[in-house]
């Protein structure tokens, strides 16, 4: 069932699928605390026996899978992509993915859609247990195991709530915010055996299979996942220490299914060469086809790899554990080597690279509000222009610093952050990079900004400028500043509009002008992306594969936030200059301009595309003009 749900979830058919994994951790501590358990008991535990054995069940399956994904990879990733995926092999063969993918899941990191080996994340996290709880259980006495596993669990839950709120990303891919899932079932496993235990672990058993079949299906609908994951879990130990050796829900989890291993690895690389091929998502026959392949291609890993090596294909301990090593070694060195056949003489990672405006240190850090702006962020040191905004305002910077000229630019800008005062939009979702805690430090950082303001009266055009598709969105809540405190909003148009008004109002209060940027015309899929794997010659299917965007389909996607930009221009009376008048015709909007990309990825513009506007537009000008 664990498998099952993942695999719906990945293929977008069941949204609260990601709850598979927290069953599988579940059922993971269980079965590995109660071999080793037994075995101590015994006196028989080895750690080399244990370890051998661990190996020789995970590791055929997972190096061929890498090694055929690894193939695959250059003909349906980019450049950054492969990059990426060279990082995330090194993570999977060294237990280490769920760090990797922790680090590529900044801002800026490509969607989880381009990378194959994103799953691996979850047997990383696995395997640190496996060289924390064996050692930790062999090196303990018995009578302290329960209190033990009791405390880490009790810890590890606390961490995980206190910094799913905060960084969330870190919640999800960590050991130490993971491990009281791992350790429900070890508890569960260490438990000593009661007829009378055992008789209300009965009593509670359809409830907890329905819980389990409910709560993905219904969450609770919190902010925070971990009471969903938390319900999952429990329902999950009470089916495993169920007293029925007949009872088909604890059998089949407790052996997981025959292929199910397979599919775990199988299922979500080829899903995203699916939808890398199709750039957006692909119709429903692709993604149900997909699955079909995964599961046929399961039984084949299964059959022709698993089941061999488990029955003892290799029984030498001496020739197993080398042949690891040097399979280890050949798979770290092949995504190097996919990387430099297929090199291409344009330079992709360098025309794609995150476009920070002026530099780097211009992407303020949430949680430390700018007492002042910082010197690499503006090109005078009396700047009469202020870029103030999120990403979207960074990509403007480095045009108008080009084309503004003596009047100069400073640049005071925090991705993600809604610029509007008294409001910000943070997100619902597992594992965003936007909490709750981050709509308080962005509606800070606003305030801040418009303190700065009022400290340097040289500065007289403010412009502002994000995506404006957070606060619309149905993903995210608005948080609203009402007498000092914080209250959580539904988005809406009318909340984002007054917030963004009452910060035109208040730079005006100041004696300057101001104007809003729209974003430029995005498409359903990574425009960049789509250029590169053009110009490279890659597998791409499906209408979007000339990598034009679609007025249509544009105005379609942002709908709301078109009419929103519409609320501010009618109630703030400001000017909302767009790039639309420029950049389309009545049908299509261009992505490139005489070879050169004009977006980085699949909204923000690159450096080379801010300068091109700015120049060709005349952009500077134009801003400075419509400010009022």
């Amino acid at each position: 069932m664990a498998v099952l749900l993942v695999v719906l979830y990945h293929a977008r058919i069941e949204p609260f699928g990601y709850l598979g994994v927290d069953i599988f951790f579940v059922i993971s501590g269980f079965l590995i605390t109660g071999l080793i358990k037994t075995q101590l008991e015994q006196s028989r535990f080895s750690f080399w026996d244990f370890y051998y054995r661990r190996a020789k069940r995970l590791l055929p399956a997972a190096y061929v899978v890498i090694a055929l994904t690894t193939i695959a990879a250059p003909f349906f990733l980019s450049d950054m992509g492969m990059q990426e995926f060279r990082n995330q092999v090194l993570g999977a063969l060294t237990l280490t993915g769920n760090i990797v993918l922790w680090f590529q899941s900044d801002y800026f990191g490509g969607a989880a859609e381009t990378k194959p080996l994103l799953h691996f994340w979850s047997l990383a996290v696995e395997g640190q247990c496996y060289l924390l709880l064996p050692a930790f259980l062999a090196l303990t006495p018995k009578r302290w195991w329960l209190t033990g596993v009791s405390s880490l669990l009790v810890a590890s839950a606390v961490l995980c709530f206190y910094v799913a709120f905060r960084h969330p990303s870190a919640a999800f891919y960590l050991l130490p915010t993971r491990f009281w899932e791992m350790a429900i079932g070890s508890l569960g496993a260490l438990l000593p055996a009661s007829s009378r235990v055992a008789v209300k672990v009965a009593i509670l058993r359809l409830p907890a299979l329905a819980l389990l079949l409910i709560v993905p299906i219904a969450p609770t609908g919190l902010q925070n996942p971990v009471m969903d994951a938390a319900l999952v879990c429990l329902a999950t130990l009470i089916l495993l220490l169920s007293p029925s050796s007949n009872n088909v829900a604890v059998r089949g989890m407790a052996r997981i299914g025959d292929i199910s291993y397979s599919l775990y690895l199988i299922h979500w690389p080829v899903l995203v060469y699916v939808r890398s091929a199709w750039l957006a998502e692909p119709p429903a026959i692709a993604i149900y086809t997909a699955i079909a392949f995964s599961v046929v291609a399961s039984w084949a890993l299964y059959r022709f790899v698993e089941e061999p090596f488990r029955r003892g294909v290799v029984t030498s301990h001496v020739r197993l554990a080398p042949g690891f090593v040097a399979a280890s070694v050949l798979l770290g060195f092949a995504p190097a080597v996919d990387i430099a056949a297929t090199q291409s003489k344009s330079d992709f990672s360098e025309i794609r690279r995150i476009n920070y405006g002026l530099g780097r240190a211009c992407d303020l850090t949430p949680g430390s509000p700018p007492h002042g702006v910082p010197e690499a962020c503006q090109t005078t040191k009396r700047p009469k222009l202020l870029v103030w905004g999120d990403s979207f305002a960074m990509a403007l910077v480095p045009g108008l610093a080009k084309t503004v000229g003596e009047a100069g630019l400073a640049q005071l800008t925090m991705s993600g952050c809604l610029p509007a005062i008294g409001v910000a939009a943070f997100s619902k979702r597992a594992a965003s990079p936007y909490p709750r805690a981050f709509g308080e430090d962005c509606i800070r950082f606003n305030d801040s900004v418009l303190a700065i303001l009022k400290s340097r009266p040289e500065i007289r055009t403010v412009v502002i400028s994000s995506p404006f598709d957070s606060p619309v969105s149905n993903d995210f809540m608005l948080l609203e500043r009402r007498d000092g405190a914080f209250t959580e909003v539904e988005t809406s148009e009318d909340g984002a509009a007054e917030g963004i008004k009452a910060l035109v109002e208040a730079v005006r209060a100041l004696g300057r002008r101001v104007v809003v940027v729209a974003p430029p015309p995005v498409a359903s899929f990574d425009i960049a992306d789509c250029l590169e794997r053009k110009a490279r010659g890659s597998v791409m299917l499906g209408r979007h594969s000339d990598c034009k965007i679609y007025v249509s389909d544009y105005r379609r996607m942002r709908s709301r936030t078109l009419e929103l930009l519409d609320q501010v221009a009618s109630k703030a009376d400001v000017e909302v200059v767009s790039y639309r008048d420029f950049l389309c015709d009545d049908t299509t909007c261009k992505t490139e301009i005489d070879g050169k990309f004009l977006y980085r990825d699949s909204g923000h513009l690159s450096y080379e595309g801010s300068e091109i506007i700015a120049r060709k537009a005349r952009l500077a000008e134009r801003l400075i003009k419509a400010a009022r």
